[in-house]
């Protein structure tokens, strides 16, 4: 038997105790430990975020059901502005034939709407990222024009800044994508318009060019074909889908009467016999 002197007997006894009165129950855990706990909260955080962004954004701000699509008819918007925009002085043959675009709108089924849901500008830079590294801005261009301004300059862009800051940020699409969809959607002018440039047409006829009853809204001003507005539906990924009849609270923007006015460049209303 060995002795051990009284003090190193009593810390050895204290270091017993110590671990025997631990309970059976106790474990380390991540919570316990300081850089596990550190590794642990990250990865939580970022599951978090990911969730949040899934969760999309509050139901009060971007949500809607389907897209209102509207086309423009560039000799009547001259018309009613007096010929006073560089675009109508100097228009293209393409817009005398062929309605263009006015915007792809984000619609509820109830008839409101969402509008301005970021404050994210456009950058047109953006218009260079088609698969192929072409540009679509000869579409924008010629498709969705802006005839206030001079092609080249730097408030061309101004209208489709407008219709991003208003529509697109709305549409939970990224810019080129918003872009190029609404280029893709564009509906050839029924032949009775081009055939009816400068003249009258049957408003009856012009709905069946469109589709039908229930397909699109017509919209005059001062008896002159204006806008025409299709409905799309909304893909699960927030891209337009498949053309589908239009809601009432649509519908009911059309105010054409029988007979329709084609408008002309260059023409005044009291050329209309």
């Amino acid at each position: 038997m060995i002795l051990l002197p009284p003090s190193v007997a009593l810390a050895m006894k204290v270091a017993l105790l110590s671990i025997t009165d631990v309970p059976s129950s106790t474990s380390i855990s991540p919570v316990n430990t300081p850089h596990l706990r550190h590794h642990h909260s990250h990865h939580a955080s970022k599951s978090y975020q990911k969730e949040d962004s899934e969760r999309g954004a509050p139901s009060n701000s971007n949500t809607f059901d389907f897209y209102v699509y509207s086309m423009t008819y560039q000799p009547e918007f001259c018309r009613e502005n007096n010929e006073k925009f560089v675009g109508c002085k100097r228009p293209e043959e393409y817009w005398e034939k062929q309605l263009t675009i006015h915007g792809l709108w984000p619609q509820r089924l109830d008839g409101t709407w969402p509008s301005t849901c970021t404050s994210e500008p456009l950058d047109t830079s953006n218009f260079y990222l088609a698969p192929d590294n072409t540009s679509i801005l000869p579409d924008m261009e010629q498709k969705w024009p802006n005839v206030k301004a001079e092609a080249n300059s730097r408030a061309h862009s101004d209208f489709w800044a407008h219709e991003w800051s208003k529509h697109g940020t709305c549409s939970g699409l990224m810019q080129f994508d918003y872009f190029h969809s609404a280029l893709g959607l564009l509906l050839d002018t029924p032949a009775v318009v081009r055939d009816g440039y400068g003249t009258t047409v049957d408003k009856k006829t012009l709905v069946q060019g469109y589709g039908g009853d229930n397909m699109a809204a017509l919209v005059c001003k001062s008896g002159y074909l204006s806008e025409v507005r299709a409905c799309f539906t909304k893909n699960q990924d927030g891209t337009p889908g498949e053309r589908m009849e239009c809601p009432e609270k649509v519908l009911s923007a059309g105010s054409c009467a029988d007979q329709i006015y084609i408008a002309s460049f260059g023409q005044a209303p009291a050329d209309i016999q």
